[in-house]
C-alpha cells in the first residue's frame, strides 16, 4: 500500500479497532474506492453485528459509506483470542453554561465501568484539557491505590493536512513516574477525540497494571 494510502486509512483503523470485539482492522483501497475490509474479531459478536457496527463507525466518525459486501470478518476462538484489556469510550457528555464547561467520560474496560469529571471556564482554551482531565479521572477510578494518571499538556498540531490532538500524560506507579503520550486525528467530534488520544496513550500501558485494579472495577456505580 503507497504512503498516502497508509496515512489516509490509518485513521480509519484506529477507530475501528476501538470497536467492541474487534482484535485488528486492515482497508485495501483503489484510488478513493475502498475495495477490501478485513477485520479480525473474538466470538463475543456475531460477524453480522460486527459489520453493521463498522459501517455505523465510518459514517460517524468520517462520513463513509461503507458496502457491507466489502466487509470480511474472521474471528479467532476465544482462548486463542487477544487478553489485552482495552479501555473504550461508551459516553461523553459536554454541558455548556454561563459559568462553567462541565465534562462527564463514561468509560468500560470489559465488564467493568467507570465516570470520570471535569470542568473549565467557558471561553477557555483549556475545554480539550478538561476532557482529557476527566477520562484521566475516569482511569484513575479503576486503578489500585498507588497508580494513578494526571495530564501535564494538551495540544492540537497540524499533521500534513490534517489536525491532530497529542495528550501529554505521566503515570505515577508507587512512587514511580512514567511519561505516556497519546494521539488523535481530529475527526467531526473534537471533543471525543481528545478522548481517544488520552486512550491512545493510556491503553499501551494499562493491560500491565496490577491485576488489582480491575478487580476494583466492578464496585463502581456508573
Amino acid at each position: 500500500m503507497a504512503l498516502q494510502d497508509e496515512v489516509r486509512t490509518g485513521p480509519w483503523k484506529e477507530l475501528v479497532s476501538r470497536l467492541p470485539g474487534i482484535l485488528g482492522a486492515a482497508f485495501t483501497v483503489d484510488g478513493e474506492t475502498i475495495r477490501e475490509v478485513h477485520i479480525l474479531s473474538d466470538q463475543s459478536r456475531s460477524p453480522k453485528q460486527i459489520v453493521r457496527d463498522v459501517q455505523s463507525a465510518m459514517m460517524a466518525g468520517f462520513q463513509v459509506e461503507l458496502d457491507h459486501r466489502v466487509v470480511s470478518v474472521a474471528q479467532v476462538p476465544g482462548e486463542l483470542a487477544v487478553t489485552r484489556d482495552r479501555l473504550i469510550c461508551d459516553r461523553l457528555e459536554v454541558s455548556t453554561g454561563r459559568e462553567r464547561v462541565e465534562v462527564r467520560v463514561h468509560l468500560r474496560c470489559r465488564e467493568h465501568r467507570s465516570a470520570g469529571e471535569a470542568s473549565c471556564e467557558p471561553a477557555s482554551a483549556g475545554r480539550l484539557r478538561a476532557i482529557v482531565q476527566a477520562t484521566t479521572a475516569a482511569i484513575d477510578r479503576l486503578l489500585a491505590p498507588g497508580h494513578a494518571f494526571s495530564v501535564e499538556e494538551v495540544r492540537t498540531t497540524a499533521l500534513g493536512d490534517r489536525q491532530v490532538i497529542l495528550a501529554g500524560l505521566r503515570l505515577q506507579t508507587c512512587g514511580r513516574s512514567e511519561p505516556l503520550l497519546g494521539a488523535c486525528y481530529v475527526g467531526s467530534d473534537p471533543d471525543l477525540s481528545a478522548v481517544l488520544a488520552t486512550l491512545d496513550g493510556v491503553n499501551r500501558r494499562f493491560s500491565a497494571l496490577p491485576r488489582a485494579l480491575r478487580e476494583n472495577c466492578s464496585s463502581l456505580p456508573l
